[in-house]
């Protein structure tokens, strides 16, 4: 399912975390990150999901109520792996693109690097970077190309450990970024993991601040420590850091579980993940020895550790580690994209009752009318400056007037002819100052109605134009506005809920709004089962996680049957309470 997700779209995420609502400073529903003070205390920058997030930077958190949070940055150690696999692509595959060779896991791990601790987020996190493992010197390692192309073998001893070339501190973003050069900074053999987490916990131990947090992020593709290097063994030194108090976060760097035959993976790194408390869901997916070294209930179950399976994945795996822990980010931010995804299909023209309106000619009354006016309010100034808006329809309108006006449809004077479960169009861009633009766009009158309802090729159309412009510490999300019917029966495949949770794992988080007065949309349709489960998914369910359950593919609702807990909206107010809710979360240097 990744691959037809970027599908057109590559080498822009499939990120096992939740990413930071970008305007975390101004309330939201949730608690602030453990560092949002220098006691540990919430301070004033909750987010709107589950982190806090990374726009801009001020001498004092906290902008609710109860006086300023002053936090310390925490030290952040990228403890990156250079060992050779590295040279490979995340499919496992050769680089064929030189000499730059940017399709290789080397060059796709430094550019995510540098963007992770450009400026002006180097600001609220210290951090630093230790490569793994050691290049002695005298050309023992070896330039991505040399081992690409076989031309040399390196010789650095085995099994050394990693080297510490930048301390962590503030404003070194731009020191680490002259540091890591694609074509020259060398990868090394063996894969001494624990050896590298010791040199970690040597280093940020010997820096150690009272009241300052500490953490290792360990990106790495998994591959054949266990075979190459197995003493010492990693997971009892993340378990230990954890002991600590350095946590440790693992990003796996690679398109399928195990790495390489033979070689350690999604176990690995989900046992990993649970060692340095950073799992997902922790500390529920893991289990306690009772001495409080933390594993995997079920390594073979789905991705604890951030999962990055090409280079936009990374990036953003990345991006949700800066948008936790960076401090003093509370009070300016940068304006999240919020994607408005609306349903312009035939069964839009009813009432949210499901009847045929009666109030021409403009059929105020119907869920078209309704939507439109509700979304022109939610993106009109001054909102526009706080959110980069955009607006997508589906499935597009291929012109010729195959589509039909909303009169057209209602009073059944003419029949759509467009092609069946076609992609949705981007008819205005994610931008700031878009709400005039958006407004233009949508006349209930003329903007057209189309047949079919390809919603899962509506959401690969949404993640397709995201990934394109993805801006490192810039939140994105969609908001899919629709009355939920049919899809199974006009375009079932592909299915929405897999892309969904794909783009959860992103770090695109989808909120759900369902508009209609019923659940079940139409008899054989599909309704609030389904939404539930979208809304789930999407990771933006009332009360998230509480009424989820997590499987393979993602979340999903634990009684889809169950309360709602989407957006449901059964009338043109409920519409427009709901889209405001989200413009209102979402909403960068707002007062709250």
């Amino acid at each position: 399912m990744i691959s037809r997700i970027l599908l057109g779209s590559l080498a822009l995420p499939l990120l096992a975390v939740s990413l930071a609502a970008s305007c975390s400073g101004n309330g939201g529903s949730s608690s602030a990150s453990s560092n949002a003070t220098a006691s540990g205390g919430t301070g004033g920058s909750g987010g709107t999901g589950a982190d806090p997030g990374t726009g801009g930077f001020v001498s004092v958190g906290g902008s609710g109520g109860g006086g300023p949070d002053v936090c310390d940055p925490p030290d952040v150690l990228v403890v990156l792996d250079r060992t050779l696999t590295m040279h490979k692509t995340p499919e496992g595959g050769t680089p064929s693109d030189g000499p730059d060779y940017k399709s290789s896991k080397w060059s796709q791990a430094i550019t995510a690097v540098e963007q992770l601790v450009a400026p002006p987020l180097d600001k609220g996190i210290r951090f630093g970077v230790e490569l793994w493992p050691k290049d002695p010197g005298g050309g023992a390692c070896i330039t991505l190309a040399e081992r690409v192309l076989n031309t040399k073998q390196a010789t650095n001893p085995a099994c050394q450990e990693g080297e510490v070339l930048i301390t962590p501190g503030l404003d070194q973003g731009m020191a680490i970024q002259a540091l890591l050069d694609p074509a020259t900074t060398t990868l090394c053999t063996s894969t001494p993991t624990g050896n590298a987490l010791l040199t970690a916990e040597q280093h940020l131990q010997g820096i150690a601040v009272p009241g300052r947090e500490q953490y290792v992020v360990l990106v790495t593709d998994g591959a054949d420590w266990d075979q190459s290097c197995p003493e010492p063994n990693p997971l009892p030194i993340a378990q230990a850091l954890m002991k600590k108090g350095i946590k440790t976060y693992i990003v796996g760097f690679s398109a399928t579980g195990d790495i390489q035959p033979g070689g350690v993976g999604a176990e690995f790194l989900n046992n990993m993940a649970c060692a340095g408390g950073t799992a997902k869901g922790f500390p529920a997916s893991c289990t306690d020895d009772g001495n409080g070294n933390y594993t995997s209930t079920d390594p073979t179950g789905a991705p604890l550790y951030l999962k990055a399976g090409n280079a936009a994945e990374l990036a953003l795996a990345l991006k949700s580690i800066g948008g936790k822990l960076c401090c003093n980010c509370g009070d300016t931010c940068d304006p999240p994209e919020i994607l408005i995804a609306l349903d312009r299909t035939l069964t839009m023209h009813k009432t949210p009752n499901g009847e045929t309106p009666t109030d021409g000619p403009d059929y105020k009354s119907s869920k078209w009318h309704q939507a439109l006016t509700a979304i022109e309010k939610m993106v009109a100034p001054p909102r526009d400056a706080h959110a980069r808006y955009g607006l997508e329809l589906w499935p597009r309108d291929p012109g010729g007037n195959t589509c039909i006006t909303l009169a057209e449809r209602v009073t059944d004077t003419k029949q759509a002819t467009n092609p069946f479960c076609e992609n949705g169009e981007i008819v205005v861009p994610p931008a700031l100052g878009s709400g005039p633009a958006i407004q233009q766009y949508l006349d209930p009158a003329t903007t057209r109605l189309c047949i079919s309802t390809p919603t899962g090729q509506a959401l690969f159309t949404a993640t397709d134009h995201l990934l394109k412009s993805v801006t490192p510490g810039r939140d994105q999300y969609v908001v899919l506005v629709t009355d939920g019917a049919d899809w199974d029966q006009s375009c079932p495949d592909p299915n929405p809920l897999p892309i969904v949770q794909q783009l959860s794992a992103s770090g695109i988080r989808t909120f759900v709004v369902g508009f209609s007065a019923e659940g079940a949309i139409q008899p054989g349709g599909v309704g609030a089962a389904f939404l539930n489960d979208m809304a789930c998914a999407g990771q933006t369910a009332k009360g998230f996680p509480a009424g989820c359950q997590e499987g393979p593919g993602g979340f999903v609702a634990k009684d889809p049957n169950g309360d709602v807990l989407y957006l449901q909206a059964s009338d043109s107010a409920g519409l427009d309470k709901a889209l405001a809710g989200v413009a209102d979360d979402l909403c960068c240097d707002c007062v709250k």
